[in-house]
């Protein structure tokens, strides 16, 4: 029941209006509500899975309840903990990447196995990622022990299940428990509302518009045509706007709908084009993904304690292994890996300009944040054609017409039209407010991570809940709403 759809709105309608009933009346049956209605969101796609979902919920809350009480007796819990990464390690390698591992195998070591083709269960890294870190939580003693109810709850929550944010348990379950007044529940309405709208709008009046140019572009790349440089940097930057609109909706919409249910979900987004390195762009872009592995894969590994080739080593595995969680695909790898290499250098040259103590002339002080944002931004550009290409030799050809050394192809016009609508979305995403800092002074997700960018603060164009306000943004939302037509799913869903 992808966010952007009519079930959905119909479905968080009715959701909200039962939820507050509840909430007045019935308080003690909240929980149980959400873990139904959770439950019946995921079964809408495909109900045999929720047979996984739950079986997984109930293996690892078995193995995190044995966990901390090993733990407490001192005891070793090495083994439980190796016990439950293969289990779900071993769930994500089954469905997601079987495939992948047996067909490159068939051609780097001229096998013939048949290539499995199983169909991948929505949300599987996400549910798996939020898992694991219970269980490491665990191993280290830091777990408190919760009730089966806000166990699975946590896990299913429908608002984060299909493509996140990547929650902590500890954040999300104390909440479930909180109770709101009629000011708060009113406060909580007006916001999550608007953050639907924001996101809903971003998704199908921009995101669903870029994506058809994107496309074109790219699957005559698959196609093994040559491309012209206009062709290629056209759909390489309708890509790169398509896909910060399309995933900075879908944080929207899902942090709105837990705002109307009064429950806050982690900060996620935070306008990742301004970012001035790209050791700053992953503290702005999928922050829960970037916290997640640098908590439990970097630090695990040795961050940066064990000297400046290990923590350059760690960074790339981390990487790569980011890249390879998006996908079962050679490409996202290669993704990760290139975003591994832009760190390794943005840090080697932190540490070389801090040792030669280097500072710009003042003439040209102003000009180095907008030239670093510039930079920031082309080198993740480029890295965006091998996360979307098809193949690697669709992404040489992408790269090959960016080049200017590709074709002749005449795909995409660059129009009058196709200037101004890049103008306007370089606009946007340099020099617009986004909607965190609209609201911030509302609180409408849990305050940022330790190590990532804070929320900027704004005067003008800051939310308020207002009448003025209700009708612009119901308009918005009507706009949006008429554009479904167009229905596309949001692009993290497919990881």
């Amino acid at each position: 029941m992808p966010f952007n759809s009519y079930p959905y709105i119909v479905f968080i309608i009715i959701v909200v209006l039962a939820f507050l009933g509840l909430e007045r009346r019935f308080p003690w049956a909240k929980r149980a509500f959400l873990l139904l209605v959770s439950y019946g969101f995921y079964a809408w796609w495909r109900a045999d899975f929720v047979l996984l979902l739950v079986g997984s919920t109930i293996v690892n809350y078995a193995l995190g309840g044995e966990i901390t009480r090993r733990h407490a007796l001192s005891k070793s819990v090495r083994e439980l903990l190796l016990t439950g990464l293969v289990f779900n390690l071993g769930l994500i390698g089954l469905f997601k990447y079987a495939g992948l591992f047996v067909a490159s195998a068939d051609g780097l070591l001229g096998l013939s196995y048949p290539i499995p083709h199983l169909f991948l269960p929505l949300a599987i890294s996400f549910f798996t990622f939020e898992q694991i870190s219970y269980l490491v939580d665990a191993a280290d003693g830091k777990a408190q022990r919760y009730s089966f109810l806000d166990y699975a709850l946590f896990v299913s929550y429908f608002p984060h299940l299909i493509a996140g944010p990547i929650v902590r348990y500890n954040d999300l379950i104390p909440q479930f428990a909180q109770s709101r007044t009629p000011i708060e529940c009113g406060e909580d309405m007006s916001l999550g509302v608007t953050l639907f709208t924001i996101g809903l709008a971003k998704k199908t009046l921009i995101a669903d518009n870029l994506a058809p140019f994107a496309d074109v572009v790219f699957a005559a790349a698959h196609q093994g045509t040559a491309l012209s440089a206009t062709d290629a940097w056209l759909g390489t930057l309708f890509f790169a706007f398509q896909i910060y609109f399309d995933f900075s909706a879908y944080t929207d919409m899902a942090l709105g709908s837990s705002c109307m249910l009064g429950i806050r979900l982690p900060f996620n987004f935070n306008a990742p084009y301004k970012s001035e390195s790209i050791i700053e762009f992953w503290r702005r872009w999928h922050i829960s993904l970037s916290t997640f592995l640098r908590d439990y894969l970097y630090f695990k590994l040795g961050g940066n304690r064990k000297g400046t080739a290990r923590r350059y080593a760690n960074l790339m595995i981390t990487m790569l292994l980011g890249g390879l969680w998006h996908g079962a695909n050679w490409t996202f790898m290669i993704w990760g890996g290139l975003h591994g290499f832009y760190l390794i250098v943005n840090h080697a040259w932190r540490s070389l300009w801090a040792s030669a103590r280097i500072k710009l002339p003042s003439a040209l002080r102003p000009l180095g944040p907008p030239a670093s944002v510039f930079l920031t931004f082309a080198a993740t550009t480029v890295a965006w054609v091998v996360f979307r290409a098809d193949d690697f030799p669709s992404a040489i050809l992408m790269l090959r017409g960016l080049c200017g050394q590709g074709g002749q192809s005449s795909l995409i016009t660059f129009s009058p039209l196709a200037a101004s609508a890049l103008v306007a979305l370089f606009a946007i995403v340099w020099f617009a407010p986004n909607s965190m800092e609209m609201t911030w002074s509302y609180r409408p997700a849990l305050d940022p991570p330790k190590g990532t960018s804070a929320v900027r603060q704004i005067r003008h164009l800051r939310w308020q809940p207002s009448r003025a306000t209700a009708v612009t943004f119901g308009l918005v939302c009507i706009a949006a709403v008429l554009a479904l037509s167009n229905l596309s799913p949001f692009i993290y869903f497919q990881f």
